[in-house]
């Protein structure tokens, strides 16, 4: 039993570890394809997003029409859930661009290149194989 429950945790941590560090290269391996600017303009408006970032935060929005929202990050490590600010739109590249505005400290301006593998989405900040990968979650 003892030996199960430690194998868990092991490959738990494994996919931990493979997640914090998923490339593009990654990606492409699974499969993955790269979403159309056709495709991002029928996914986008009005979906529901959670964002995972690389330091382990959990952002929660809906795109709204005006391409405005309201985003609620959680962070894990210190138990504290903010909200933010924030508006996104398609770029004419085919990239995912999102502004959160703080109000304290720089606004977070980025862009990302959206790839399906399975039901799974993922974003890159650039299309080169050792781009960092993060999981996106969409849904109408």
């Amino acid at each position: 039993m003892h030996q199960y429950i430690l194998a868990s945790l092991l490959l738990t941590l494994s996919l931990s570890a493979q997640a914090d560090t998923l490339t593009l290269n990654d990606i492409k391996a699974q499969n993955g394809v790269q979403l159309s600017l056709d495709d991002l303009k029928q996914l986008m408006p009005s979906a529901k997003v959670t964002h995972y970032t690389s330091t382990g935060n959990t952002r929660n929005w809906s795109n709204d029409s005006d391409g405005e929202f309201v985003a609620s990050s959680y962070n894990p490590t210190t138990r504290i859930m903010s909200q933010v600010h924030g508006t996104w739109q398609i770029s004419n590249d085919g990239t995912y661009c999102v502004t959160l505005k703080w109000g304290r400290g720089p606004d977070e301006n980025w862009c990302r290149y959206i790839f399906k593998v399975g039901e799974k989405y993922f974003g890159v900040k650039s299309l080169t194989d050792t781009s960092g990968a993060h999981q996106f979650e969409f849904s109408k």
